[in-house]
């Protein structure tokens, strides 16, 4: 019982602050659009595919060749975010930013059992982004058959520019702005409402206080005050009827 008057007082609120909750939520989605379409930097993804193909002795492909294959791409994947690649491909490109800003921009993944794995680099230019994505890739060759005398990685697919940015997801930042909104506006209005002790039923103060009601004081408006004022006051006597009582 308890749970289903809480449940009515909670509805009960809300219907109450419904002005603030739509306020609120309208807010929100504002704030997240203006975001979204005039603050929020555009990001351009660029991926290049490369293959790991050991050299075969002979023409006949070993299950455990496809294997050994798959688990060097974990080693190369930890070579591609190491300093000599990353080094090699600002001095490449001559590119202003450091290390770790370039790593920030460089993801590498791989589909399980594949002797694929891509290198993909977000830019706010979709041109740079694809140049980055193939000079990291030929970085990468060049540096593995200098310091391991390995040629088993060929690039399988270039980079190239795309012109559709990946971020920001307009639709998906309105939905978080809607959420939010409505969600901290719906708080706000639980927190005024719960806040506010004043009493505004008689019942309160019987039943769950266990008081005794000796009387209570109404609210005086002065525009009510005026008009039973001007209601009360007696009608002054006609100047002919006043002369004659006089007399």
């Amino acid at each position: 019982m308890d749970e289903e008057i809480s449940l009515l007082e909670f509805l009960s609120v809300l219907r109450k602050r419904l002005g603030l909750i739509v306020i609120g939520t309208l807010m929100g989605i504002l704030i997240f659009t203006v975001y979204t379409f005039y603050i929020a930097v555009p990001q351009y993804s660029s991926t290049t595919q490369l293959l790991v193909n050991r050299s075969q002795e002979t023409n006949v492909i070993q299950r455990a060749d496809i294997e050994t294959n798959v688990q060097l791409i974990n080693t190369y994947r930890d070579m591609l975010r190491s300093p000599a690649i990353l080094d090699g491909v600002r001095e490449e490109l001559n590119l202003s930013y450091s290390n770790q800003q370039l790593l920030s921009q460089l993801n590498i993944s791989s589909e399980n059992n594949s002797q694929v794995f891509s290198i993909q680099i977000m830019d706010p230019n979709p041109t740079n982004a694809a140049i980055i994505a193939n000079t990291t890739a030929n970085v990468f060759q060049d540096k593995l058959n200098e310091i391991a005398s390995m040629d088993n990685v060929t690039v399988f697919s270039e980079a190239n520019a795309s012109s559709q940015p990946v971020s920001p997801n307009h639709i998906l930042n309105v939905l978080i702005g809607l959420i939010i909104g409505g969600v901290l506006s719906t708080v706000s209005a639980l927190l005024i409402e719960f806040a506010d002790k004043t009493v505004r039923e008689e019942s309160f103060i019987t039943d769950k206080l266990g008081l005794i009601n000796l009387g209570s004081v109404s609210e005086l408006v002065p525009e009510k005050v005026e008009k039973d004022t001007q209601k009360n006051k007696p009608e002054r006597l006609p100047d002919s009827l006043s002369a004659r009582t006089k007399i």
